[in-house]
């Protein structure tokens, strides 16, 4: 019945999916935004030994060389791959499977706690904290996490995420007064018969964006999202 309901959200999901950004803001929105900085982009050389060193970070953690470089406190993290769980909850209808705590018109949301896998929320959290260290920005918490789902007003009705934050305080600003000066979500991105998980973090003191996808198997693109990769 779990695989029935994940095979479900990802065949009604896949035709609601569009390219954009990983929020609901009008594209005109990004020029706000500069660039991320060249200094943040290393995946220059050999694409094999690029693609090899990215493969070390996620998958080793903590035992990577490669991972203490380039992350050295998120890469001692080490999340699990799979668990008992599904990955999300959902009901027949193909939404998160509990009560809506808080409604927008573009934006329904839900708690983590009951709907998320606790494995894979801590493997998000994991990769969120990851990309967090890359774009020195201050780590996030499985407990200040909230489920996203977007009704039909939104610019990708039916699109399941997870937002995640520093604080509770920062938590409330955000969901509730719309006041998000550090924004960090994940997207669920159904891509090749799999889920992808789509990365955006966004710096508003800054005006920088950092956009990161990570496939099912755990491979990274890095400064890319998962509607733009094939």
């Amino acid at each position: 019945m779990r695989k029935h309901r994940l095979l479900s959200f990802l065949a009604v999901t896949v035709l609601t999916l569009v390219l954009g950004a990983c929020s609901d803001s009008k594209p005109e929105s990004e020029s706000k935004f500069k660039p991320i900085p060249e200094k943040r982009s290393e995946n220059k050389g050999d694409p094999d030994t690029f693609d090899r060193r990215v493969q070390a970070v996620l998958n080793e953690g903590a035992q990577s060389q490669e991972g203490k470089q380039e992350a050295p406190k998120a890469s001692k993290a080490r999340p699990p791959n799979s668990g008992k769980e599904p990955m999300v909850l959902l009901d027949k209808t193909n939404r998160p499977l509990g009560e809506v705590v808080s409604h927008k018109d573009k934006m329904d949301y839900y708690e983590c706690k009951g709907v998320v896998g606790p494995w894979f929320l801590e493997l998000i959290v994991a990769e969120m904290n990851y990309f967090n260290e890359l774009a020195e920005l201050p780590f996030v918490s499985s407990e200040n996490c909230i489920v996203t789902y977007g009704t039909e007003k939104s610019l990708t009705p039916g699109r399941i995420g997870v937002q995640l934050f520093e604080t509770r305080k920062e938590f409330d600003k955000c969901v509730r007064n719309d006041f998000c000066p550090i924004f960090r979500t994940v997207n669920f991105v159904p891509m090749n018969k799999s889920l992808y998980r789509s990365y955006f973090l966004s710096n508003t003191n800054s005006k920088e964006i950092f956009q990161h996808c990570v496939t099912d198997t755990g491979k990274w693109h890095r400064n890319s999202t998962c509607y733009t990769i094939e």
